[in-house]
C-alpha cells in the first residue's frame, strides 16, 4: 500500500535518483513498473517475511522503493494505491485536510521528504494533520 508510480528510469549520472541499472528497463525513456514512492508504504507481515527470508537473493537497485516494487512483480500481492499517502507540504495537505482528507503523511517532492524538516514539521502537523493531541502529546 502506498501512493502509486511510475516515473521514468532515469539514466543521466548528473541527476537525483539516478539509476546506474538503467539498461535493465529497456529503451531510453522507459518508465520503471508501478512502485509505491519511497516517502511511506506499507507491506503486510506476510510480505516482510518473505522479504527478510529471501533478501541475500533479492536484487537491490539504486532506490529502496524501486527495488521494493521490483520483487513484488513475481508474487500474487495486492497493489493499493492510497492516495492518503500521496499529500505534498502545504498548501497541498492543507486543502486536503480543509475538504476532509487527512493526509497518512505529506512530503516535498524536491527533496524526498519535508524539505527543512527539523523547521518545519510542526508548521506542516498544524496545517495538515489531524490536530495537536495526535502527535505532540502522544504517550508512548
Amino acid at each position: 500500500m502506498g501512493c502509486m508510480k511510475s516515473g521514468p528510469v532515469l539514466s543521466r549520472k548528473d541527476v537525483k535518483y539516478h539509476e546506474p541499472e538503467f539498461w535493465k528497463f529497456g529503451e531510453e525513456g522507459n518508465k520503471y513498473f508501478r512502485h509505491a514512492t519511497g516517502q511511506i508504504y506499507a507491506v503486510s507481515k506476510d510480505l516482510a517475511t518473505y522479504i527478510s527470508i529471501n533478501q541475500p537473493i533479492l536484487h537491490k537497485y539504486a532506490n529502496e522503493d524501486v527495488s521494493l516494487g521490483s520483487w513484488l512483480i513475481g508474487l500474487e500481492v495486492e497493489h493499493i494505491d492510497e492516495r492518503s499517502m500521496c499529500c505534498g507540504t502545504p498548501p497541498d495537505c492543507e486543502w486536503k485536510a480543509q475538504a476532509g482528507n487527512i493526509c497518512v503523511a505529506s512530503f516535498d517532492w524536491s527533496c524526498s521528504g519535508i524539505c527543512k524538516s527539523v523547521e518545519k514539521i510542526k508548521y506542516v502537523h498544524s496545517k495538515c494533520g489531524e490536530g495537536d493531541g495526535a502527535v505532540w502529546s502522544a504517550l508512548l
